[in-house]
């Protein structure tokens, strides 16, 4: 798909749900998915200044903002059904919650900050998907988009809450995909990036803790500026129109991964471990 078709990529009658949406990233999807001309259901953890919704409304065909703790399970079935009810369906999801979580050595950290990550990056996601998945077996498909992160595919040391919970929910990812195919439910998990955002706020507040590596990404980031939100937003936006139907099962790098030129691949890439979480075999 090139950057051209790209731009011509639409999400109208469609309903697309938003958890985490007043972050960098969820902010950056609900925009791109308003210009697109989906119908959208947001939700924040709190409640958010009105112009928060109102930069995102334009060119939406509608809009509605709910307050959601994605770890609740009676809170985020309710979120589903009061936007099944407002809008009549749910044909896409995108969950843009996480936390970072507790940096630093295993022996250091608190077992309750360590637990409090696995709740929101992989339970927030299990939540999720159980609450919407009956409404799109009942249109006959759907699209499930999860935001992984770093640490998912190689181990990143003083980062054990956050890279075990993330690498968790790329699995979760792929065989949610395998026992939604028959249900026309596409399931994809994106890498983002290092996005300037509250996670890099605190992992520049880590320091020392963070180890050598945290130092020298930080130090890259700070010199680049990171990568914009807007490339994971765009990659949102390709996974839930109708352009990748075939792709399910994934984990994606907005940055790394060619994405925009898949329109001959992609049998090939459903045919093999391609952004797959896989076992290397040793070599003969």
């Amino acid at each position: 798909m090139s950057g051209a078709k790209s731009n011509t990529l639409e999400l109208k009658e469609k309903v697309c749900l938003i958890a985490g949406a007043s972050g960098a990233i969820g902010q950056a999807v609900a925009r791109r998915f308003a210009r697109a001309g989906a119908s959208l259901a947001l939700s924040c953890h709190a409640a958010k200044p009105n112009g928060f919704l109102d930069a995102i409304s334009k060119g939406a065909a509608r809009v509605r903002r709910f307050r959601m703790d994605v770890t609740d399970e009676r809170e985020v079935r309710a979120f589903a059904r009061h936007a099944h009810q407002t809008f009549g369906q749910i044909d896409v999801l995108v969950n843009c919650t996480g936390v970072l979580g507790p940096i630093g050595p295993l022996t250091t950290l608190q077992t309750r900050d360590w637990i409090r990550t696995v709740e929101v990056n992989l339970f927030g996601s299990f939540h999720l998907a159980r609450a919407v998945v009956p409404f799109m077996q009942a249109r006959g498909g759907g699209k499930i988009i999860f935001i992984s992160g770093g640490g998912a595919a190689y181990g990143r040391p003083y980062f054990t809450a956050y890279s075990a919970s993330k690498a968790a929910l790329v699995r979760f990812t792929e065989s949610l995909a395998e026992e939604l195919l028959a249900a026309n439910i596409q399931v994809n998990a994106i890498a983002p990036g290092p996005v300037m955002s509250r996670m890099w706020r605190q992992m520049r507040a880590a320091g020392a803790a963070g180890g050598p590596r945290l130092a020298a990404e930080l130090k890259h980031m700070e010199e680049t500026g990171g990568v914009a939100p807007d490339r994971a937003a765009a990659l949102a936006l390709f996974l839930a129109s109708e352009e990748s139907n075939s792709l399910t099962g994934r984990l994606i790098s907005a940055i790394y991964d060619d994405w925009e030129n898949l329109e001959n691949r992609m049998g090939q890439i459903a045919g093999s471990d391609a952004w797959t979480l896989r076992r290397m075999p040793m070599p003969q």
